[in-house]
């Protein structure tokens, strides 16, 4: 009896990092093509626009904190904090970088 409860218990431990991996690349895959979705003229960067729409299709996603953004209608402010260059474009290493802070 207790040779299946411990195979059992080693399958779930050894399943458990696998699925959390999986769930971590999906949401990056499904950023991604958010992010390529929203970007309308396919610069590699997003305009304030382009951005709210990234925002939207995550807040859909439930991806990072877009929810909260979408919730509050705080676009604005969410553009200026990951605008690190401050050139008026938001673009997926300045998403990267502020993701590691």
């Amino acid at each position: 009896m207790r040779v299946p409860i411990l195979v059992s218990f080693s399958i779930l431990i050894t399943a458990v990092p696998a699925l959390a991996q999986t769930s971590t690349t999906d949401k990056r895959s499904l950023f991604r093509d958010n992010f390529n979705q929203a970007d309308a003229n396919q610069d590699d960067k997003l305009s304030k626009p382009e951005f709210r729409q990234l925002i939207d299709e995550n807040a859909k996603d439930d991806l990072g904190r877009a929810s909260i953004v979408k919730r509050l209608g705080a676009y604005d402010t969410a553009f200026g904090r990951l605008d690190a260059n401050k050139d008026g474009f938001v673009t997926k290493s300045e998403i990267a970088a502020a993701a590691k802070k």
